[in-house]
């Protein structure tokens, strides 16, 4: 009985070629993208499991009070408290400090590296035994316990030492003493969001002992500890010290280290954070792209078994039963689509490539694929013969209750219940497809409007150079002076980091006559010149000046003198960090946090000790005859830094590049939906040219013309595309409405969606009426004879 279904099935694939054809590559094209973008959430939703105590590991969180932002969660806090947790609170049964060192140049035999401020990290003594992190070289007891002790990746080690054993080598990073390697550890896992290049013993600067070093702080928690019972006595470890610490939290709780990369996005931290909305954003897309092939499997199936009613019948007239039928087209259809799943994976290894590249978030931002997650490959095989069963359903329950004598005599088969179901399919398949087309027209758009976006600074030829860190503005003085005697550079200023990924954040207190308010606001730390030379407009008071005593003064932004209410804000006191200040300057509104983001309340002040970035204010198309000057320049008086440049405005670029792809990909998906979607109603049509041939046939016969035919048959399809419009648009709005807070800028007035409803609404109307145009001309103009000569 097997035998002869699978020979059946087998003859009828090779005897409708094309049919098969189409659905085997639509099936392979929806498996290979959900395949793509499930082992993309698979991978992102897997994130520090491989820590073997995940579950019993903490990051110490404080709220702090912020009248401009309501509550500020941060899970920075004072190094030294963490001595403190673990020799009064017994539930704790282990900590870590995890500190950001900044960045680094770092010089070995005469080489330099420019170590990046996320790969270099002060840890305590037990990081390895904290973490499951592995060390391949070593003693994981005493690798980090001495100062001046740093552990490499095998990357970096490789980086630095090539193939030589770095055990006992020296690296000196900035003005410190040479560091001594003690280790070398295996690469951090892809899914790790504690990512290292290099670990630095902590002991090596002092600062665990320094209370005006943030850190973030990890606690293991003895088995069956509740949290939340442990929130007191914190609480009181912070108030105990209040003394020591700049500012007071208003409550303290402990944030379950297995939540840190999706479930922190209102923590600032020092670790690896993505939002859940991208993770399944992603997923959702594989899901409706393999729904719309999925519905089309099952158009295409249907009108082709209608080619198969006489064998039916004889089946039924022979003894088949309808259960037997049942399995018979089940089986044919799990077929197909475990045939499509060769195909699909072909088309995974093709596309991988391009799918991280889109989906990425930076360079090495891969994840690993199919073949190195088994149970993900046999979940994957499960959904396709799921797939296939889902689409061989209906037809094989239509086809399993046709009566013989019926199929036999030649009567009608389908009635009003199948005709539904199939144009419900459809509809469901343009909805899909426009929806993912909204989707991309809005980022396209959303793109286009952050590009054109008044910056509220001056970006175009501004050079960037990275200089490391430390650099004290005395340092610098003589080189800004230098470089400025080169007739085409215009101005030369020098700041903590970069706009518009500039995040940094601090404590600020505003004396009022009911007492001290506390808020957040982001600052940002620069040098003298910076203002002018980014252009940044000042509306009021004036700028930071080297005639001035201003290290102990403040610029704001407007949104920042709104929100503490001063209608004439210079000269009016603020306290950032426990250090007094006047307000000498009010500028213009300024996108240096995140464009993605309504522009917060910002205070400028001077840095003279962490300058970090040199800005080089370039006139006209001159910047490629100042490269070598300002090259040989910072050579002459920081031979020991590797110059790295960039232009500010391709900074920009890549911050806006994410947006630019996610377009791309959704519109990818969208125009294959759409095509699918074509197909759908192409088997609707050709289902409708074999069921109402005899009704047409009798219209020709009393006079109706082919134009006529036509007409009434594009309206009738016209009208299950303008059906999905009307239900597609409303779906959007609703969506829009909900998600757009949460990714872009609430106040964004793009003028998105006027436009896209028109070109997206004849994008699915055009392509629906080509797909069945041609069908439709072919059965009006059919000769009535033909049909209508055996009655």
């Amino acid at each position: 009985m097997l035998s002869n279904y699978f020979k059946t099935a087998i003859r009828h694939i090779l005897h409708h070629r094309g049919y098969a054809i189409i659905n085997i590559t639509g099936l392979a094209v929806g498996l290979a993208v959900f395949i793509l973008t499930a082992s993309f959430v698979d991978f992102h939703l897997s994130f520090d499991e491989f820590h073997k105590d995940a579950d019993q590991i903490f990051s110490v969180v404080q709220v702090l009070s912020s009248d401009i932002k309501g509550e500020h969660h941060t899970a920075k806090i004072p190094a030294p408290l963490l001595d403190a947790f673990r020799g009064e609170i017994p539930e704790i049964t282990g900590g870590l400090r995890w500190i950001q060192t900044g960045r680094w140049v770092i010089r070995h035999e005469g080489q330099k590296y420019y170590a990046e401020e996320s790969t270099v990290w002060a840890v305590d003594a037990n990081f390895f035994s904290f973490f499951s992190f592995e060390l391949t070289a070593g003693d994981p007891k005493s690798a980090l316990a001495e100062p001046q002790s740093i552990v490499l990746t095998r990357t970096a080690a490789l980086k630095y030492f090539g193939e030589e054993n770095p055990l006992g080598r020296k690296l000196t990073l900035g003005n410190f003493p040479a560091f001594v390697v003690t280790g070398v550890a295996r690469d951090a896992p892809l899914n790790s969001s504690l990512p290292f290049d290099s670990l630095i013993s902590l002991n090596s600067f002092g600062w665990q002992n320094d209370w005006s070093t943030n850190c973030a702080a990890f606690v293991k928690l003895a088995a069956g500890t509740d949290p939340g019972a442990l929130k007191k006595k914190l609480f009181g470890l912070f108030q105990k010290h209040a003394s020591k610490l700049s500012v007071s939290p208003v409550d303290i709780y402990l944030q379950p280290f297995s939540q840190l990369y999706l479930e922190s996005a209102h923590i600032k931290g020092l670790w690896r954070q993505q939002s859940r909305i991208t993770i399944y954003m992603t997923l959702i897309i594989g899901i409706v792209l393999l729904a719309v092939v999925c519905f089309n499997f099952i158009n295409l199936a249907t009108t082709q078994y209608l080619t198969r009613t006489k064998e039916v019948g004889v089946r039924k007239v022979v003894g088949g039963n309808q259960r037997q039928l049942r399995w018979q087209f089940l089986g044919e259809s799990v077929l197909l689509a475990l045939i499509a799943y060769p195909p699909a994976l072909v088309f995974y290894e093709v596309a991988r490539p391009l799918f991280i590249f889109m989906i990425a978030q930076g360079p090495g931002r891969a994840y690993p694929g199919l073949w190195d997650n088994p149970q993900l490959f046999i979940e994957s095989v499960g959904v396709a013969v799921l797939v296939g069963i889902l689409a061989g359903c209906y037809p094989a329950v239509f086809l399993s209750r046709l009566n013989p004598v019926q199929i036999l005599r030649g009567g009608m088969l389908a009635g009003k219940k199948g005709t539904r179901l199939r144009q419900v399919l459809v509809i469901s398949q343009f909805v899909a497809s426009l929806l993912a087309v909204l989707v991309a027209l809005f980022t396209f758009n959303y793109y286009a409007y952050l590009s054109k976006l008044d910056l509220g600074f001056e970006k175009d030829n501004v050079l960037l150079v990275d200089l490391g860190r430390n650099y004290h503005n005395a340092l610098l003085k003589p080189i800004k002076e230098d470089l400025k005697r080169h007739p085409d550079i215009e101005a030369v200023a020098a700041a903590t980091w970069i706009p518009v990924n500039w995040n940094s954040e601090l404590q600020v207190a505003q004396e009022t006559l009911s007492g001290q308010k506390n808020m957040t606001m982001n600052a940002y730390g620069v040098d003298y010149d910076f203002v002018e030379l980014l252009k940044i407009k000042i509306i009021e008071g004036r700028s930071f000046s080297l005639r001035e005593s201003d290290g102990a003064n403040y610029m704001i932004n407007t949104s920042a003198a709104k929100k503490l209410g001063w209608k004439y804000p210079i000269g009016k006191k603020l306290t950032v960090r426990g250090k007094q200040g006047t307000i000498i300057g009010v500028v213009e509104d300024f996108h240096f946090k995140t464009l993605y983001a309504d522009i917060s309340p910002s205070i400028l002040y001077l840095n003279f000790n962490y300058l970090n970035v040199l800005y080089i204010k370039v006139s006209g198309q001159s910047l490629s005859r100042v490269f070598n000057f300002i090259d040989n320049r910072l050579q002459f008086f920081e031979p020991d830094l590797p110059v790295s440049y960039s232009l500010l405005t391709q900074r920009l670029n890549d911050v806006l590049l994410g947006t630019k792809k996610w377009a791309f990909l959704a519109g990818s998906i969208g125009l294959i939906a759409i095509l699918f979607s074509c197909l759908g109603l192409l088997s609707l049509a050709s289902h409708a040219a074999q069921t109402r041939a005899k009704e047409i046939g009798i219209r020709k016969a009393h006079g109706a013309t082919a134009a006529q035919i036509i007409r009434e048959l594009l309206m009738y399809f016209v009208r299950l595309i303008v059906i999905a419009i009307l239900i597609a648009f409303p779906a959007f709005y609703i969506i829009d409405k909900m998600a757009t807070p949460n990714l872009f800028a609430s106040t964004a007035d793009t003028g998105f969606i006027p436009y896209a409803y028109l070109c997206s609404g004849l994008l699915a109307l055009i392509s629906g009426l080509v797909a069945v145009i041609l069908q439709t001309v072919k059965v009006a103009r059919a000769n009535p004879v033909d049909s209508l000569r055996y009655e």
